[in-house]
């Protein structure tokens, strides 16, 4: 098992994450097996890879030759570039015009979807460069209008060393009712490539299927897929549509190592506030994983809970930089041990879902308020 850069779980702060390269390697090549041989992968890595490390994802999808790597964040983008992956990157927007050029110094290909930014390009390129415009076919989100795409692609084609290499959509859903807006909009994106190309202009990528079209099983007549949630194995639509058995987790644990036991032989005595008010037994554990880290308070009346030897004890507070559970009748501990917030832990097992549920938020939630927070481990691909 490694750790990225210098952060490992030390004496000085025994906290940590870890994550599977092998699960990523494995749904990499389900999502494959599924798009087809013939169909492109541009893999998204946005929010430092969903919060999982998008230096250590984009190392493992460039070792399965993936087509393309995407992202928002120039910041990411950059880290992959210094840790020497050589990836085309697709940058998703939210640049403005002025930052081409730094996106250009570090050979990263711009979304497009104004005639500032599409300028801005032709203005900073010194030789033909790759642009994907964005086309918005329902979202209402980020793109160029659907009906305003034909004319506007043709007119982008034409500026000097630009050169339209992909035409983009994206549509995501969760439910029944979503599924089928998502497979109008994708006929209607589709019409417009048709159009494109009758009109003379060849696009080599187009896409608009991302992970919750590749759950269900819908493919269209794009060449290219970009799957976000599914890559992490974390299901993006409801459980009765699609069946994510295939698709293995690759964070695998959030672990933190018992650093205070607090004995209460006598009872509550002068300290009858505080977490005594919620105390069953005469015991606690604290482990430095709190409000900073990315723990939140779970809601009230959650069963929230950590595991220790595979038996669930329940938290009873979560301040700044510490968690506190109760012990119960769980004698066998000491300082050092470990305990686990979320993962297996011998025959029981906290999922994300579990603690997305304890913290009333979604999975990219939970995700989201670990990353950055907390050193990351990363199990080689096998």
């Amino acid at each position: 098992m490694s750790s990225t850069g210098n952060d490992t779980a030390t004496a000085t702060h025994p906290t940590w994450m870890e994550f599977d390269l092998d699960a990523l390697a494995t749904n990499y090549a389900e999502l494959q097996r599924r798009a087809g041989p013939d169909v492109k992968i541009i893999a998204s890595l946005k929010a430092n890879a969903y919060g999982h490390g998008i230096v250590a994802a984009a190392k493992a999808l460039a070792a399965q030759n993936v087509f393309a790597i995407s992202t928002g964040s120039f910041h990411d983008a950059v880290a992959v570039r210094e840790a020497g992956i050589t990836t085309p990157i697709l940058m998703f927007g939210g640049n403005l015009p002025a930052g081409i050029a730094d996106y250009l110094h570090y050979d990263l290909i711009p979304t497009v979807y104004n005639m500032e930014t599409a300028n801005a390009v032709s203005e900073a390129a010194s030789k033909p460069t790759a642009i994907y415009v964005k086309v918005d076919a329902g979202m209402g989100r980020l793109g160029i209008e659907l009906q305003e795409a034909e004319s506007f692609i043709q007119a982008v084609a034409k500026l000097p060393n630009v050169t339209v290499e992909g035409v983009y959509t994206h549509l995501s859903f969760k439910d029944a009712p979503g599924q089928a807006w998502s497979k109008q909009g994708i006929e209607r994106f589709n019409a417009l490539i048709g159009n494109l190309r009758s009109g003379g202009l060849d696009i080599p990528v187009t896409q608009a299927v991302a992970s919750s079209n590749l759950m269900v099983g819908y493919m269209d007549g794009c060449n290219a897929v970009c799957p976000g949630h599914i890559l992490y194995g974390l299901p993006s639509v409801e459980t009765g549509l699609a069946d994510i058995t295939p698709f293995k987790p690759m964070l695998t644990a959030i672990k933190a190592k018992l650093i205070h036991i607090g004995e209460f032989p006598g009872g509550n005595g002068l300290k009858d506030g505080g977490y005594h008010l919620k105390r069953q037994s005469r015991r606690t554990g604290v482990v430095p994983l709190g409000l900073y880290d990315g723990y939140r308070k779970p809601q009230d009346g959650a069963p929230a809970a950590v595991l220790i030897k595979g038996q669930r004890l329940p938290i009873i507070g979560v301040s700044l930089e510490h968690l506190t559970f109760d012990l119960l009748d769980l004698e066998d501990v000491a300082i050092g041990d470990d305990i686990t917030v979320l993962g297996r832990d011998g025959g029981d097992q906290i999922t994300l879902a579990e603690l997305a549920n304890w913290q009333g938020c979604g999975l990219l939630d939970i995700l989201m308020n670990f990353d950055g927070r907390l050193p990351c481990h990363y199990h080689a691909v096998r």
